[in-house]
């Protein structure tokens, strides 16, 4: 096993499923938003202080730095933009290399089906608490929805309880049997 990188907008379940996934197969379980808010500072202050472009270059960064440093096994969730391509072209194809370069990535979508996918995932990004407006959630979700469907080592489209996909996704690993 290697490191496994898992890819999706935000609300897809990145973060709960991985770490379903990183318990089932014992390993380290890493959040990219949280290294950021650890190492850099609240995500919210760095672009409202420097601006979305600056965040973007500095999370990249960020990953680059955390690629060498990685256990040779974990499961890392991406920032839900990381590999979106509202990114710079030139940085969205370093991030993509990056990542093919440290590891294997799973592209994680509640459903093949944009509106059931986008009423799955604006749901949750409502109920989370950050006080989001639904329009631009729906808005911001249909674009990256598009950008992640053909990216992934391996692409799984699950809404099941975040155990279940932890278990489809090692599946898809090769790692326990079918």
């Amino acid at each position: 096993m290697a490191r496994i990188f898992l890819i999706g907008p935000g609300g897809v379940g990145k973060t709960t499923a991985g770490g379903e996934l990183a318990r089932l197969l014992d390993c380290a379980f890493l959040d990219l938003d949280q290294q950021f808010m650890a190492r850099v500072g609240p995500i919210d202050g760095v672009i409202q202080g420097q601006g979305y472009a600056r965040y973007v270059e500095l999370n990249a960064e960020l990953f680059a730095t955390l690629a060498v440093e990685l256990p040779e096994t974990c499961v890392m969730a991406l920032s839900s933009g990381f590999l979106a391509r509202d990114t710079p072209a030139e940085l969205l194809a370093a991030n993509q290399s990056r990542v093919k370069a440290a590891g294997t990535s799973i592209r994680l979508l509640p459903s093949a089906d944009l509106a059931e996918a986008t009423a799955i995932v604006v749901a949750r990004q409502m109920n989370r608490g950050f006080n989001l407006d639904e329009a631009r959630e729906t808005a911001k979700f249909a674009r990256r929805f598009a950008d992640y469907l053909d990216q992934g080592d391996i692409r799984v489209f699950s809404a099941a309880a975040p155990a279940q996909i932890a278990a489809e996704m090692a599946r898809a690993l090769g790692l326990t049997s079918p």
